[in-house]
């Protein structure tokens, strides 16, 4: 069989029992025996007959005032400022897409089509130059520190090791970010440390993203009252303010994003390099062996006149033979 056929039905193999596994421990995981959709059906029904009982409200009515309510309670539009625009073109381009914010219009809609079509692929070779300088400097560093250090002549397992550091600081970062969250959202630690890793994998789900306007969930006094506007910042200030702030936090998700491609790209290179060790020498087949002794057999003048004799029938002659050789 090809080589390259069977590599694809291998990892092809693989791939799909990782899915199934893993699909089915996220069921055992998250499977809920309550049928949300009919629970939801079932409030939705009790607060109609609630209301239609001491309001005679009919069912028109009654659906009117829930869809209004729903719009009014539901997640607000992001308003298309630069750093939102900033924000969603940068999500596009490495395509992480939270999916808060999107195009609404058509032809908002055709300009991202042209805008990604033409920026991830640039993206992604910046992030690839980034992303092996930073492998390369790593593996720099375990070079030069198994020569002075370890006094060993060359590295063994070089890009195992380079995996290793580089998943260690892709851990470090991770951990590090998760506390900033921790601290300024009082998210818990996994969540953080989940936001960060789907962000830096660019899965993008979009179901925690910080800094998203925060729905109404009720009303009160205070919502009829008129806010002080004299301490609030200008739009200026505002929009000065948000633009630096998109940019270190671009700078920072850029670092992220490099360190978590390094790490996967140094787990799939010392999968290949592991592959690719030489075995010892007990280990090689018999057919490997036998090919062995054929590749270092050397023909005899009478065997090498007979082959140049027969490669004269197919059109090759001696001379031609020789200065290709040469």
């Amino acid at each position: 069989m090809n080589l390259l056929v069977k590599a694809v039905l291998l990892r092809t193999l693989g791939f799909l029992l990782w899915v199934s596994l893993s699909a089915w421990l996220f069921v055992v995981v998250e499977y809920k025996e309550a049928d949300e959709k009919e629970e939801k059906y079932q409030l939705l029904l009790s607060l109609y007959d609630f209301l239609a009982s001491k309001y005679n409200m009919s069912i028109e009515e009654f659906n009117n005032i829930s869809n209004s309510a729903y719009e009014a309670l539901s997640q607000p539009k992001i308003q298309w400022t630069y750093s939102n625009a900033m924000a969603f073109v940068f999500q596009s381009l490495t395509t992480i897409g939270y999916g808060y914010i999107t195009p609404q219009t058509q032809t908002g809609q055709l300009l991202c089509i042209f805008v990604s079509l033409l920026g991830i692929p640039i993206t992604l070779l910046a992030f690839k130059s980034v992303g092996e300088l930073i492998a390369k400097g790593v593996a720099t560093f375990v070079t030069k520190f198994e020569r002075k250090i370890l006094k060993r002549p060359e590295p063994k397992k070089l890009q195992a090791k380079s995996a290793l550091i580089l998943f260690m600081m892709m851990l470090l970062l991770i951990v590090l970010s998760s506390l900033l969250l921790v601290y300024f959202l009082n998210w818990s630690f996994v969540t953080g440390a989940y936001f960060w890793f789907i962000t830096f994998s660019t899965i993008g789900f979009g179901d925690y993203v910080p800094g998203l306007p925060q729905r109404i969930r009720q009303l009160t006094p205070n919502n009829f009252t008129h806010e002080d506007n004299d301490n609030k910042p200008s739009d200026g200030e505002r929009t000065t303010f948000a633009i630096f702030e998109g940019l270190f936090l671009t700078f920072y998700l850029i670092l992220g994003l490099c360190v978590v491609s390094s790490v996967l790209n140094s787990i799939m290179m010392a999968l290949e390099e592991y592959k690719c060790r030489p075995p010892c020498p007990g280990c090689v087949p018999r057919k490997t062996q036998h090919q062995g002794n054929i590749d270092n057999y050397t023909p005899t003048e009478g065997e090498a006149n007979a082959t140049y004799l027969s490669m004269n029938n197919y059109g090759f002659h001696k001379d031609n033979m020789t200065s290709v050789a040469e």
